[in-house]
């Protein structure tokens, strides 16, 4: 009989370590992380400030059509390669060690069409009252 009661708690302890290893399994990176790594004003430039992200993409991810009110963005990635989509430039694919810059309110968006993470490091100068990012709608 405790043989039976142990062998019945062993088997119920597989299960429940089973389902929990699979939460952990199925577990996926985010999609897209990103940091703000630097921010100042710029005294030269009264009312101005940069800004600087540090951000991984995972393949396939997109960002929003958005764009950057008052804003100029320079994407320099370091890691794998991007496609941005910018209106009147076209389509950029950008690779590990090349920049980017999107002017100001510029609809645009960029992301990871590979088969490999991705990382990037944006510089944004904008004036202080504006917000970082304004999604576009189509």
């Amino acid at each position: 009989m405790k043989a039976k009661i142990a062998a019945s708690a062993l088997f119920l302890s597989g299960i429940v370590i089973g389902v929990g290893s699979t939460e952990i399994i199925h577990a996926q990176a985010p999609t897209y992380a990103t940091k703000q790594v630097f921010k100042t004003d710029l005294s030269n430039l009264p009312g101005q400030e940069v800004l600087m992200f540090a951000s991984t993409w995972q393949p396939g991810f997109r960002l929003p059509l958005h764009m950057h009110e008052e804003g100029h963005e320079f994407t320099y990635v370091t890691e794998g390669e991007q496609t941005f989509e910018i209106d009147g430039v076209g389509t950029k694919v950008v690779k590990a060690g090349e920049v980017i810059y999107t002017p100001p309110n510029t609809p645009h968006f960029g992301r990871n069409a590979t088969d490999k993470e991705s990382r990037t490091l944006v510089v944004r100068i904008k004036a202080k009252d504006k917000p970082v990012t304004t999604e576009v709608k189509r």
